[in-house]
């Protein structure tokens, strides 16, 4: 009797032991190792706390740098089946959950659900205040997919409405040369082993072409109103082709232009936001359309194509076959094209052409300055009357395009307004949104252009300064 009562309170222990590994979520609390917030529930395929479902730190897009308090991940979230966070610090668990609202954070003011938040994907999206505690609410989603959850525990108090979480789903796209940096949407294939395939064929894209993972039609999600805290829904690349998100990562870029088969793939992994995701660009068909354009004419190299004032045109970033330059002209310029300086190929004009005189030499028909655009692909050559603008800080801080044009002579003038980074470029017709594809700056007194690369080192000016831009001579000033 007394051996049984002795087993019976040994039971009794173990049994007491077993429950303290058990809270009211009904989680094994030991498999939370390392600190940090982790994503759980039935909605993640598991019952249990797994570390590949570990948030990584977050990247606050306004600073592209880590934030206090600001985690996020891409998870694979089940359909009608709850989920939830759970922090550990130190050994102490916090849960937290949230009365999620499906809210539209995009800019659409004909939209009276639109919060109107610039670069903010136009698209519904789960949100909700941050609820902490062992009854705290759990979550649902009504759709199974990838999805990016974003939280800021507001652990610096500068939120106006506390802590937030924002969950949206991951219907990756590409974005960049291949249409214009629009949004071109994948379609995912789950595979057995949780892993997730996405696969762009056909993507055509330009010498030295750019482009980017986004998990939607947006740039970046705000967490809060005054936009102190904004999440960055793309992903990018660093220099060994490792995707993520902040300063380290840019634009995807490649080498030849052509045709690009491109394969994105998600494997659920613990690290940081883009340890999960790798990606291949295979060139399938290298494109024959010509890298380069020159302008020759009695102005320009006076018809010798050895003379170093023989025009070579600026390729419009992220457009095959499309070339721009900017030159003051009067009516006795005469000039032609040729992609290669020799007389092998010269035409005056394509299947269609705007803004000049011809048959015979090309000519305009009154002095001034000119954009000259020929957009190989388009079968277009367009002349028009030179529309310079500044950009940004330089200018009223003001990143509208077309507001802030330069003053044309024979040159090209503008004061600034205010100080900061100066930033220009000149209107290439259609493409007035991407003002970036044909931004240039002044460097050493010489003008010099973006073309394909990628962003101009800074140049900083003072308000009041005067900029005149001489694109005959290939000089500016900033005085």
């Amino acid at each position: 009797m007394k051996k049984a009562l002795i087993f019976a309170s040994a039971l009794a222990i173990l049994a007491g032991f077993t429950s303290c590994k058990k809270e009211k979520n009904d989680i094994n609390l030991d498999d939370i190792v390392l600190d940090g917030f982790y994503v759980y529930g039935d909605a993640t395929g598991s019952s249990k706390i797994d570390s590949k479902n570990s948030m990584s730190a977050g990247i606050n897009e306004v600073e592209k740098a880590v934030r206090q308090g600001m985690f996020e991940k891409y998870v694979y979230l089940e359909a009608d089946k709850e989920f939830a966070l759970i922090e550990n610090s130190a050994g102490n668990k916090k849960f937290y959950g949230a009365n999620l609202q499906e809210v539209n954070y995009g800019y659409d003011e004909n939209d009276p659900n639109c919060k109107n938040y610039a670069d903010n994907p136009n698209m519904p999206i789960l949100q909700g205040k941050l609820i902490i505690g062992e009854d705290a609410p759990k979550m649902k989603v009504k759709e199974s997919g990838l999805y990016h959850i974003v939280l800021d525990n507001n652990s610096l108090s500068d939120l106006a409405d506390g802590a937030q979480i924002i969950v949206h789903k991951a219907d990756f796209g590409v974005r960049g040369g291949m249409n214009g940096w629009g949004f071109t949407e994948g379609e995912a294939t789950v595979n057995a082993d949780g892993s997730i395939t996405w696969v762009w064929e056909d993507q055509k894209l330009a010498k030295n072409g750019e482009f980017k993972f986004a998990s939607c039609h947006g740039w970046k999600i705000n967490l809060d109103a005054d936009g102190i805290v904004k999440a960055e829904v793309s992903l990018g690349a660093n220099a060994n082709n490792k995707l993520g998100v902040g300063s380290e990562f840019g634009n995807i870029k490649v080498t030849d232009g052509g045709l690009y088969k491109i394969v994105l793939n998600y494997t659920p992994a613990a690290g940081a936001i883009g340890d999960p995701f790798t990606y291949t660009a295979e060139c399938t068909q290298v494109s024959t359309t010509p890298e380069t354009m020159y302008i020759i004419g009695n102005d320009f190299g006076n018809w010798d194509w050895t003379a170093a004032s023989v025009v070579e045109m600026v390729p419009v970033h992220s457009h095959e076959g499309m070339f721009w330059a900017v030159r003051y002209m009067t009516t006795n310029t005469e000039f032609k094209f040729c992609a290669i300086r020799e007389w092998n190929g010269d035409f005056t004009g394509l299947g269609t052409n705007e803004g000049f005189v011809t048959p015979g030499n090309n000519k305009v028909e009154a002095d001034g300055l000119y954009t000259i655009i020929v957009d190989l692909l388009g079968d277009k050559v367009t002349v028009m009357p030179a529309e310079i603008y500044g950009m940004g800080d330089c200018f009223g801080g003001s990143w509208d395009v077309g507001t802030h044009p330069f003053t044309n002579g024979t040159t090209a003038t503008a004061t600034l307004e205010t100080s900061g980074n100066l930033r220009m470029y000149a209107k290439i017709p259609g493409n007035e949104g991407n003002w970036w594809q044909s931004e240039f700056n002044i460097y050493d007194g010489a003008i010099v252009y973006r073309a394909t690369g990628g962003d101009q080192a800074a140049v900083t000016a003072s308000a009041g300064q005067t900029v005149e831009l001489d694109f005959n001579a290939g000089t500016g000033s900033i005085k």
